[in-house]
Protein backbone atom coordinates (compact mmCIF):
# COMPACT_ATOMS: atom_id res chain seq x y z
CA UNK A 1 0.00 0.00 0.00
CA UNK A 2 3.26 2.24 0.77
CA UNK A 3 4.17 1.97 -2.91
CA UNK A 4 1.18 2.14 -4.22
CA UNK A 5 0.69 5.20 -2.86
CA UNK A 6 3.38 6.54 -3.35
CA UNK A 7 3.04 5.81 -7.25
CA UNK A 8 0.31 8.04 -7.29
CA UNK A 9 2.46 10.96 -5.65
CA UNK A 10 4.55 10.66 -9.10
CA UNK A 11 2.13 10.26 -11.42
CA UNK A 12 0.08 13.32 -9.72
CA UNK A 13 3.41 15.19 -10.31
CA UNK A 14 3.91 13.95 -13.90
CA UNK A 15 1.07 14.98 -15.02
CA UNK A 16 0.65 18.21 -13.60
CA UNK A 17 4.24 18.86 -15.18
CA UNK A 18 3.15 17.72 -18.39
CA UNK A 19 -0.17 19.67 -18.17
CA UNK A 20 1.58 23.40 -16.96
CA UNK A 21 4.38 22.27 -20.31
CA UNK A 22 1.45 21.66 -22.81
CA UNK A 23 -0.38 24.54 -21.49
CA UNK A 24 2.45 27.32 -21.36
CA UNK A 25 2.98 25.79 -24.88
CA UNK A 26 -0.18 25.94 -26.59
CA UNK A 27 -2.14 28.68 -24.17
CA UNK A 28 -5.63 26.19 -24.02
CA UNK A 29 -7.22 24.23 -21.58
CA UNK A 30 -6.48 21.00 -23.08
CA UNK A 31 -6.41 18.16 -20.33
CA UNK A 32 -3.19 15.83 -21.98
CA UNK A 33 -2.41 12.67 -23.51
CA UNK A 34 -4.60 9.78 -23.11
CA UNK A 35 -1.79 7.76 -22.50
CA UNK A 36 -1.37 9.13 -18.96
CA UNK A 37 -4.97 8.53 -17.76
CA UNK A 38 -4.27 4.70 -19.11
CA UNK A 39 -1.46 4.70 -16.86
CA UNK A 40 -2.94 6.98 -14.07
CA UNK A 41 -5.58 3.82 -14.59
CA UNK A 42 -3.26 0.77 -14.26
CA UNK A 43 -1.85 2.91 -11.20
CA UNK A 44 -5.53 2.88 -9.68
CA UNK A 45 -5.62 -0.96 -9.81
CA UNK A 46 -2.62 -1.49 -8.36
CA UNK A 47 -0.59 -2.45 -11.19
CA UNK A 48 2.37 0.34 -10.53
CA UNK A 49 4.47 -1.38 -13.22
CA UNK A 50 2.31 -1.33 -16.31
CA UNK A 51 1.77 2.08 -15.28
CA UNK A 52 5.74 3.19 -15.13
CA UNK A 53 6.27 1.43 -18.58
CA UNK A 54 2.72 2.80 -19.90
CA UNK A 55 4.17 6.36 -18.74
CA UNK A 56 7.89 5.90 -20.18
CA UNK A 57 6.48 4.21 -23.73
CA UNK A 58 4.24 6.72 -24.66
CA UNK A 59 5.12 10.27 -22.49
CA UNK A 60 7.46 12.14 -24.78
CA UNK A 61 10.66 13.26 -23.43
CA UNK A 62 11.15 16.75 -24.39
CA UNK A 63 11.77 20.24 -22.80
CA UNK A 64 8.62 20.57 -20.16
CA UNK A 65 9.04 16.43 -19.19
CA UNK A 66 12.63 15.95 -19.14
CA UNK A 67 12.89 17.33 -15.01
CA UNK A 68 9.90 14.96 -14.41
CA UNK A 69 11.39 12.09 -16.16
CA UNK A 70 14.85 12.54 -13.96
CA UNK A 71 13.06 12.96 -10.82
CA UNK A 72 10.71 9.83 -11.48
CA UNK A 73 14.36 8.39 -12.35
CA UNK A 74 15.72 9.37 -9.15
CA UNK A 75 12.95 8.35 -6.85
CA UNK A 76 12.87 5.00 -8.81
CA UNK A 77 16.99 4.47 -7.58
CA UNK A 78 16.66 5.98 -3.91
CA UNK A 79 13.30 3.30 -3.41
CA UNK A 80 15.50 0.65 -4.94
CA UNK A 81 14.37 -0.01 -8.02
CA UNK A 82 17.51 0.17 -9.99
CA UNK A 83 16.02 -1.62 -13.39
CA UNK A 84 13.47 0.74 -13.31
CA UNK A 85 15.98 3.67 -13.02
CA UNK A 86 18.02 2.49 -15.30
CA UNK A 87 15.14 2.16 -17.91
CA UNK A 88 14.13 5.74 -17.23
CA UNK A 89 17.50 6.70 -17.53
CA UNK A 90 18.04 4.94 -20.82
CA UNK A 91 14.93 5.84 -22.03
CA UNK A 92 15.79 9.51 -22.24
CA UNK A 93 18.77 9.35 -24.19
CA UNK A 94 17.77 7.04 -26.56
CA UNK A 95 14.75 9.48 -27.83
CA UNK A 96 15.43 12.94 -26.67
CA UNK A 97 16.70 15.34 -28.72
CA UNK A 98 19.17 16.93 -25.29
CA UNK A 99 21.72 20.12 -25.14
CA UNK A 100 24.97 18.63 -24.91
CA UNK A 101 24.73 19.96 -20.71
CA UNK A 102 21.15 17.87 -20.02
CA UNK A 103 22.98 15.03 -21.83
CA UNK A 104 25.86 14.83 -19.16
CA UNK A 105 23.16 15.16 -16.67
CA UNK A 106 21.23 12.10 -17.69
CA UNK A 107 24.34 10.37 -18.07
CA UNK A 108 25.42 11.46 -14.68
CA UNK A 109 22.23 9.89 -13.19
CA UNK A 110 22.67 6.49 -15.44
CA UNK A 111 26.07 6.10 -13.70
CA UNK A 112 25.02 6.39 -10.64
CA UNK A 113 21.67 3.67 -11.47
CA UNK A 114 24.53 1.69 -12.65
CA UNK A 115 27.03 1.94 -9.63
CA UNK A 116 24.18 0.69 -7.55
CA UNK A 117 22.84 -2.20 -9.41
CA UNK A 118 26.77 -3.32 -8.88
CA UNK A 119 27.77 -2.45 -13.25
CA UNK A 120 30.61 -0.94 -12.09
CA UNK A 121 32.39 -1.54 -15.77
CA UNK A 122 29.12 0.15 -17.67
CA UNK A 123 29.14 3.14 -14.49
CA UNK A 124 33.31 3.84 -15.09
CA UNK A 125 32.92 3.61 -18.87
CA UNK A 126 30.54 6.71 -18.48
CA UNK A 127 32.46 8.36 -15.99
CA UNK A 128 35.48 8.30 -17.59
CA UNK A 129 34.31 10.07 -20.70
CA UNK A 130 32.32 12.80 -18.54
CA UNK A 131 35.33 12.72 -16.79
CA UNK A 132 37.56 14.03 -20.02
CA UNK A 133 35.26 17.10 -20.36
CA UNK A 134 36.59 20.51 -19.57
CA UNK A 135 37.56 21.12 -16.12
CA UNK A 136 35.79 24.89 -16.10
CA UNK A 137 31.68 25.98 -16.07
CA UNK A 138 28.84 23.41 -16.26
CA UNK A 139 31.24 21.41 -18.08
CA UNK A 140 33.94 21.19 -14.98
CA UNK A 141 31.02 20.68 -12.58
CA UNK A 142 29.90 17.40 -14.75
CA UNK A 143 34.02 16.46 -14.63
CA UNK A 144 34.04 16.63 -11.03
CA UNK A 145 30.76 15.03 -10.50
CA UNK A 146 32.19 12.00 -12.35
CA UNK A 147 34.93 11.72 -10.71
CA UNK A 148 33.89 11.58 -7.19
CA UNK A 149 31.45 8.28 -9.02
CA UNK A 150 34.56 6.91 -10.27
CA UNK A 151 35.86 7.21 -7.24
CA UNK A 152 33.59 4.97 -5.60
CA UNK A 153 33.70 2.69 -8.10
CA UNK A 154 37.62 1.95 -7.62
CA UNK A 155 36.67 2.13 -3.23
CA UNK A 156 34.50 -0.99 -3.87
CA UNK A 157 37.05 -2.88 -6.23
CA UNK A 158 40.00 -1.91 -3.91
CA UNK A 159 41.63 -0.17 -6.74
CA UNK A 160 43.50 1.76 -4.27
CA UNK A 161 46.08 3.03 -7.00
CA UNK A 162 43.86 4.35 -9.14
CA UNK A 163 41.54 5.74 -6.43
CA UNK A 164 44.48 7.48 -5.36
CA UNK A 165 44.55 9.35 -8.69
CA UNK A 166 41.00 10.26 -9.19
CA UNK A 167 41.45 11.70 -5.50
CA UNK A 168 44.15 13.84 -6.23
CA UNK A 169 41.93 15.32 -8.99
CA UNK A 170 39.34 16.21 -6.32
CA UNK A 171 41.65 17.54 -4.07
CA UNK A 172 40.44 21.31 -4.55
CA UNK A 173 38.18 23.92 -2.74
CA UNK A 174 35.96 23.15 -0.07
CA UNK A 175 36.52 20.07 -0.20
CA UNK A 176 39.97 19.29 0.14
CA UNK A 177 40.28 18.47 3.37
CA UNK A 178 38.11 15.54 2.30
CA UNK A 179 39.94 13.71 -0.12
CA UNK A 180 43.43 14.48 1.63
CA UNK A 181 41.60 11.82 4.24
CA UNK A 182 40.67 9.93 1.93
CA UNK A 183 44.19 10.10 0.43
CA UNK A 184 45.81 9.15 3.73
CA UNK A 185 43.86 6.04 4.24
CA UNK A 186 43.93 4.87 0.58
CA UNK A 187 47.84 4.86 1.20
CA UNK A 188 46.78 3.10 4.61
CA UNK A 189 45.59 0.17 2.43
CA UNK A 190 48.20 0.09 0.24
CA UNK A 191 50.84 -0.03 3.53
CA UNK A 192 48.65 -2.79 5.00
CA UNK A 193 49.05 -4.74 1.64
CA UNK A 194 52.38 -4.58 1.58
CA UNK A 195 53.24 -4.95 4.91
CA UNK A 196 51.20 -8.81 4.48
CA UNK A 197 53.24 -9.41 1.54
CA UNK A 198 56.29 -8.29 3.47
CA UNK A 199 57.20 -5.85 1.42
CA UNK A 200 58.56 -3.72 4.59
CA UNK A 201 60.28 -0.93 2.48
CA UNK A 202 57.14 -0.65 0.02
CA UNK A 203 55.02 -0.26 3.26
CA UNK A 204 57.35 1.89 4.95
CA UNK A 205 57.21 4.62 1.74
CA UNK A 206 52.87 4.33 1.91
CA UNK A 207 53.29 5.13 5.65
CA UNK A 208 55.27 7.87 4.83
CA UNK A 209 52.73 9.51 2.71
CA UNK A 210 49.56 8.81 4.58
CA UNK A 211 51.15 10.63 6.67
CA UNK A 212 52.15 13.44 4.68
CA UNK A 213 48.05 14.00 4.05
CA UNK A 214 47.05 13.77 7.35
CA UNK A 215 49.53 13.94 10.36
CA UNK A 216 46.40 13.32 12.69
CA UNK A 217 45.34 10.46 10.77
CA UNK A 218 45.65 7.08 13.53
CA UNK A 219 45.55 4.65 11.14
CA UNK A 220 48.74 5.80 10.25
CA UNK A 221 50.26 4.78 13.83
CA UNK A 222 48.84 1.69 14.09
CA UNK A 223 50.41 0.98 10.95
CA UNK A 224 53.39 1.95 11.38
CA UNK A 225 53.52 0.55 14.83
CA UNK A 226 52.71 -2.88 13.04
CA UNK A 227 55.80 -2.51 10.70
CA UNK A 228 58.27 -1.18 13.05
CA UNK A 229 57.39 -4.27 15.54
CA UNK A 230 58.11 -6.77 12.43
CA UNK A 231 61.47 -4.91 12.22
CA UNK A 232 62.15 -4.80 15.52
CA UNK A 233 62.18 -1.60 16.09
CA UNK A 234 60.54 -1.32 19.34
CA UNK A 235 61.61 2.42 20.68
CA UNK A 236 59.53 3.34 16.72
CA UNK A 237 56.76 1.28 17.37
CA UNK A 238 55.94 2.27 20.87
CA UNK A 239 56.74 6.12 19.52
CA UNK A 240 53.99 5.29 16.93
CA UNK A 241 51.55 3.28 18.57
CA UNK A 242 51.31 6.18 22.07
CA UNK A 243 51.17 8.91 19.30
CA UNK A 244 46.98 8.00 19.08
CA UNK A 245 46.28 8.94 22.39
CA UNK A 246 47.29 13.12 21.03
CA UNK A 247 45.51 11.71 17.60
CA UNK A 248 42.33 10.36 18.75
CA UNK A 249 41.89 8.69 21.94
CA UNK A 250 38.78 6.73 20.94
CA UNK A 251 41.25 4.77 18.95
CA UNK A 252 43.64 3.49 21.46
CA UNK A 253 42.03 0.23 22.15
CA UNK A 254 42.95 -0.59 18.71
CA UNK A 255 46.47 -0.59 19.56
CA UNK A 256 46.60 -2.24 22.91
CA UNK A 257 47.22 -5.72 21.24
CA UNK A 258 50.28 -4.20 19.40
CA UNK A 259 51.47 -2.87 22.42
CA UNK A 260 51.31 -5.04 24.43
CA UNK A 261 53.41 -7.12 22.18
CA UNK A 262 56.15 -4.71 21.93
CA UNK A 263 56.53 -4.84 26.18
CA UNK A 264 56.35 -8.83 25.97
CA UNK A 265 59.08 -8.69 23.17
CA UNK A 266 61.41 -6.03 25.08
CA UNK A 267 60.77 -7.18 28.23
CA UNK A 268 60.34 -3.79 29.09
CA UNK A 269 58.86 -2.38 32.62
CA UNK A 270 55.25 -2.93 32.81
CA UNK A 271 54.96 0.09 34.83
CA UNK A 272 55.92 2.19 32.20
CA UNK A 273 52.90 0.80 30.15
CA UNK A 274 50.58 1.21 33.28
CA UNK A 275 51.35 5.01 33.35
CA UNK A 276 50.53 5.76 29.35
CA UNK A 277 47.12 3.35 30.02
CA UNK A 278 45.96 5.44 32.89
CA UNK A 279 47.44 8.92 31.14
CA UNK A 280 44.73 7.24 27.82
CA UNK A 281 42.16 6.10 31.01
CA UNK A 282 41.74 9.41 31.58
CA UNK A 283 40.40 11.13 28.44
CA UNK A 284 38.73 7.58 27.49
CA UNK A 285 36.94 5.44 29.96
CA UNK A 286 37.72 2.60 28.35
CA UNK A 287 37.06 -0.78 28.89
CA UNK A 288 39.38 -2.47 27.40
CA UNK A 289 42.34 -0.08 28.44
CA UNK A 290 40.63 -1.27 32.00
CA UNK A 291 41.11 -4.65 31.25
CA UNK A 292 44.44 -4.66 30.01
CA UNK A 293 45.40 -2.54 32.83
CA UNK A 294 43.83 -5.66 34.79
CA UNK A 295 46.83 -7.76 33.42
CA UNK A 296 49.51 -5.96 34.90
CA UNK A 297 48.15 -5.37 38.11
CA UNK A 298 47.50 -8.94 38.20
CA UNK A 299 50.88 -9.87 37.68
CA UNK A 300 52.05 -7.95 40.48
CA UNK A 301 49.08 -7.77 43.03
CA UNK A 302 46.95 -10.53 42.44
CA UNK A 303 43.85 -10.89 42.19
CA UNK A 304 42.05 -8.89 45.05
CA UNK A 305 43.99 -5.75 43.46
CA UNK A 306 42.98 -6.57 40.15
CA UNK A 307 38.93 -6.65 41.48
CA UNK A 308 39.15 -4.11 43.13
CA UNK A 309 40.58 -1.70 40.00
CA UNK A 310 37.66 -3.06 38.26
CA UNK A 311 34.49 -2.81 40.46
CA UNK A 312 35.85 1.08 41.16
CA UNK A 313 36.09 1.57 37.13
CA UNK A 314 32.71 -0.19 36.95
CA UNK A 315 30.97 2.28 40.04
CA UNK A 316 32.11 5.20 37.17
CA UNK A 317 31.54 3.50 34.14
CA UNK A 318 29.77 0.39 33.91
CA UNK A 319 29.98 -1.85 31.12
CA UNK A 320 28.35 -6.02 30.69
CA UNK A 321 32.07 -6.71 29.42
CA UNK A 322 33.63 -5.16 32.86
CA UNK A 323 31.03 -7.03 34.48
CA UNK A 324 31.94 -10.18 33.11
CA UNK A 325 35.91 -9.99 34.07
CA UNK A 326 34.66 -9.03 37.37
CA UNK A 327 32.65 -11.76 37.95
CA UNK A 328 35.61 -14.32 36.63
CA UNK A 329 37.68 -12.99 39.17
CA UNK A 330 35.42 -14.30 41.81
CA UNK A 331 34.04 -17.23 40.54
CA UNK A 332 36.83 -19.42 40.81
CA UNK A 333 37.24 -18.41 44.80
CA UNK A 334 33.15 -19.38 45.67
CA UNK A 335 31.51 -22.78 46.41
CA UNK A 336 28.12 -24.38 46.14
CA UNK A 337 24.78 -22.08 45.04
CA UNK A 338 26.88 -19.16 45.29
CA UNK A 339 29.15 -20.44 42.34
CA UNK A 340 26.59 -21.56 40.75
CA UNK A 341 24.88 -18.14 40.96
CA UNK A 342 27.57 -16.33 39.58
CA UNK A 343 27.70 -18.40 36.37
CA UNK A 344 24.28 -17.96 35.60
CA UNK A 345 24.92 -14.43 36.12
CA UNK A 346 27.88 -14.13 33.69
CA UNK A 347 25.94 -16.38 31.33
CA UNK A 348 23.00 -13.44 31.59
CA UNK A 349 26.01 -11.06 31.00
CA UNK A 350 27.26 -12.45 27.69
CA UNK A 351 23.76 -13.12 26.07
CA UNK A 352 22.83 -9.15 26.27
CA UNK A 353 26.08 -8.21 24.43
CA UNK A 354 26.71 -11.39 22.04
CA UNK A 355 24.56 -9.85 19.01
CA UNK A 356 25.52 -6.33 20.19
CA UNK A 357 27.39 -4.17 18.25
CA UNK A 358 30.45 -3.15 19.00
CA UNK A 359 31.33 0.08 16.58
CA UNK A 360 29.37 2.45 14.89
CA UNK A 361 29.57 4.93 12.29
CA UNK A 362 29.46 8.32 13.28
CA UNK A 363 28.34 10.30 10.33
CA UNK A 364 25.27 7.40 9.37
CA UNK A 365 24.44 4.77 12.06
CA UNK A 366 25.98 1.77 10.54
CA UNK A 367 26.85 -0.63 13.25
CA UNK A 368 29.05 -3.69 13.55
CA UNK A 369 30.77 -6.25 15.27
CA UNK A 370 33.76 -5.44 13.99
CA UNK A 371 36.55 -2.14 13.02
CA UNK A 372 36.10 -0.65 9.62
CA UNK A 373 37.87 2.01 8.21
CA UNK A 374 35.56 3.05 5.56
CA UNK A 375 31.68 3.24 6.45
CA UNK A 376 30.14 0.64 3.86
CA UNK A 377 26.90 2.68 3.90
CA UNK A 378 28.07 6.34 3.75
CA UNK A 379 31.54 5.39 2.39
CA UNK A 380 33.08 8.13 4.90
CA UNK A 381 36.69 7.41 6.27
CA UNK A 382 37.34 6.80 10.55
CA UNK A 383 34.29 7.85 10.72
CA UNK A 384 33.28 4.61 12.17
CA UNK A 385 34.63 4.29 16.26
CA UNK A 386 33.95 2.17 19.21
CA UNK A 387 30.55 2.35 20.82
CA UNK A 388 30.65 3.51 24.49
CA UNK A 389 28.49 2.44 27.19
CA UNK A 390 26.99 -0.22 29.25
CA UNK A 391 26.87 -2.94 25.82
CA UNK A 392 30.41 -1.52 24.87
CA UNK A 393 33.05 0.13 26.03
Amino acid sequence: MDNWFLYVIIFSAIGIGWWLGRRERTKTSEIGDPNYYQGLNYLLNEEPDRAVSTFIDNLEVNDDTLETHLALGGLLRRRGELEKAVFVHENILSQAQLSRSDMHGVQLELARDYLLAGLLDRAEELCVKLGQEPDTGEAGSVRRESLKITLQIYEQEKEWLQALEVAKMLVTGEEAEHYEKAISHYHCELAEAQLEHNDLEGARESVREAIGHDVNNPRTSLVRGRLDVSEGHFDDAIAALTRIRDQDPVFVPESLETLEEVYRLDERPQAELRQYLESCLELTPSISIVLTLAKSIRDEMGDEAVAKFIAAHLKKNPTIRGLTQLIDLHIDNTRGIAKENLAILRSFAEALVADKPAYRCQSCGFDGKRMRWHCPVCRDWASIKPIFGLEGE
